[in-house]
């Protein structure tokens, strides 16, 4: 194979190469960088993507619109199109591998591709070489169906440790900008082996094509064994991005009112432009929007709820978040986006269940709550719940806002220490807040 050629070049394990030393190196960051550019080029070259299809017959790729012009969606990440593992709108690659440069440049350059008008000389030069010289035979490494890689995980776990774990974590979790490592590289490993040979567009992940194709295959197959983010810390803290993102994340708003809130013809005078942003602000604590309920003095949700999406496809929500209407895209991270979409779809809670609306008061028993908030709550709430300073007594928050007092017994408080009680029984909740309503609503 080409690529395990060149990596056993450059790592000094062939006695004689047609190349030196510097001209394997420049050579494979060529082939490198035109990977990047298959992945997404407008990344690599930090544009902003044309949301349009380049396509000259509108019909390959169905909606052809929705392209973005990335060579990945139409050819795929095993590089072999409508015939590989993720099946793709057109032919693979492959046959490619081994042919021409300049003849892979011209085809990119006709006018079925038209990349001439958006990338170039050296640009389209990096995409011919990585086509005709870093492919690699996938299915030589994944099962196709499974996504299972063929793998020595104990050989890859020296390779991850020493090279991946710096930036991604021990774990596989430390970069917030992707999910788990195990996750990705289970949902997509195709993917997650050209990233591994190729970088990330626009990033700064390193190339590892210096390596032989069989060691980043062994530290694939490691990483498929990492552990997976555990789904109910991603949806409290999706709950805490919905209460607030900002303190969550430590990010600030944009400048000015949300378009969506601006263009209401009616709006509170006393909302501040960046509470606008907050999920709450539009969809309620309730979650129910304009058809919700609000404690007495509260700003009413303007817009509509989120119930529809309980139980529903995260993938459908992240999609909602990165759309012209919410316009989340750039302001969250993947995680964040991934936690906030587990929330809305498995993390909601039917608040009537909890809370009388007729009078405002829990349907718990304040007397069985009480020895439960001074083992769970009053270590930093304070016995009489007036403990913290930098908000309102605890009596006083149970009992003026008691919804927003639920999602926060639920969820945790954002950029703050409070834990969760998610795990903790229905009843107890319902108990513990009764019981907060008894208490001091007065510093």
């Amino acid at each position: 194979m080409r690529l395990v050629r060149l990596a056993l070049v450059l790592s000094g394990l062939l006695a004689a190469s047609v190349f030196s030393r510097g001209a394997v190196a420049e050579d494979l960051a060529t082939i490198s960088r035109g990977g990047r550019l298959y992945d997404n080029f407008h990344l690599e070259l930090q544009e902003h993507a044309r949301r349009i299809s380049h396509l000259a017959n509108a019909k390959v790729g169905g909606a052809a619109g929705a392209l973005v012009n990335r060579c990945v969606e139409c050819h795929g990440w095993d590089y072999r199109g409508s015939a590989g593992a993720t099946p793709t709108p057109a032919r693979g690659i492959a046959a490619l591998d081994g042919g021409s440069p300049a003849k892979v440049a011209a085809v990119l350059a006709d006018a079925t591709h038209n990349y001439a008008a958006v990338l170039e000389a050296q640009d389209i030069e990096a995409l011919a070489q990585f086509v005709t010289r870093g492919q690699i035979d996938m299915a030589a490494f994944i099962d196709p169906k499974t996504g299972a890689v063929d793998g020595n995980p104990e050989r890859g776990a020296l390779i991850y440790q020493t090279i991946c774990a710096n930036c991604h974590g021990t774990d596989g979790q430390a970069n917030d900008n992707m999910p788990a490592m195990r996750d990705f590289a289970r949902a997509n490993p195709w993917h997650a082996l050209h990233s591994m040979l190729n970088g990330h567009p626009g990033g700064s992940m390193p190339s590892l094509r210096a390596l032989p194709a069989s060691q980043l295959a062994d530290t694939l197959a490691y990483i498929q064994t990492l552990p997976s983010r555990s789904t109910i810390a991603s949806t409290v803290r999706g709950g805490r991005l919905y209460d607030n993102w900002m303190k969550e994340t430590g990010r600030g708003a944009p400048e000015g009112m949300h378009p969506a809130y601006a263009a209401l013809p009616a709006k509170p005078a006393d909302l501040k432009p960046s509470a606008t942003w907050r999920c709450v602000e539009c969809h309620g604590w309730d979650y129910l929007g304009k058809d919700g309920r609000t404690a007495e003095g509260g700003h009413k949700a303007p817009f509509g709820g989120l119930r529809k999406f309980a139980g529903g496809s995260t993938a459908a929500v992240r999609k909602v978040l990165d759309n012209d209407v919410h316009r989340m895209g750039g302001l969250l991270s993947e995680r964040d986006k991934t936690d906030l979409a587990n929330f809305v779809t498995a993390g909601q809670v039917d608040m009537a269940r909890f809370i009388d609306y007729a009078t405002w008061k829990f349907r718990g028993d304040p007397p069985a709550g009480e020895p439960f908030y001074h083992t769970i709550c009053a270590g930093c709430h304070g016995a009489d719940g007036r403990a913290i300073r930098t908000m309102p007594p605890l009596g006083r928050m149970a009992n003026e806002d008691p919804l927003h007092a639920l999602h926060g017994i639920q969820n945790g408080h954002p950029g703050e220490s409070m834990p969760p009680l998610r795990a903790v029984p229905d009843e107890v909740v319902a108990a513990v807040l009764a019981y907060a309503q008894t208490l001091p609503t007065r510093k």
